[in-house]
């Protein structure tokens, strides 16, 4: 009998866990966002399979190409022209991004990309 109680407590906590940790990113798929980094503050525009960044108040964005892995990851590769404005950067660089945590109105974010290990983790928040 302790046995069986023992057995339901296990799958009872395993469900609610389960539930607790389920994110809404498909809430975040399309919008405006701001996001505040090391002091800068930038605004996004995602529409489909585009997203456009305008950093620290820039009023001529980089563009990137949105693919959703899943529900909560998507890689960013850049057009050509963020190469134009940024030579340093590696022409075949991907970005990808995992959401981690969402909010009513913001998520949690961590970027890596497929040169360096650098990781930035920072808070999104959704203005429309």
């Amino acid at each position: 009998m302790k046995t069986i109680i023992c057995l339901i407590t296990v799958i009872l906590l395993m469900s609610v866990n389960s539930r607790a940790q389920s994110l809404n990113c498909k809430h975040f798929r399309d919008g405006t966002f701001t996001s505040t980094f090391e002091g800068n503050t930038d605004s996004i525009k995602r529409v489909g399979a585009d997203q456009y960044e305008y950093f620290n108040g820039s009023k001529v964005a980089d563009h990137y190409l949105v693919k959703w892995v899943d529900d909560c990851t998507y890689t960013l590769t850049p057009f050509p022209d963020v190469f134009e404005k940024n030579q340093n950067l590696p022409r075949n660089i991907i970005f990808t991004v995992k959401i981690t945590k969402t909010t009513k109105n913001s998520y949690t974010q961590t970027t890596s990309n497929n040169i360096s290990d650098y990781l930035v983790t920072c808070e999104i928040v959704k203005t429309k």
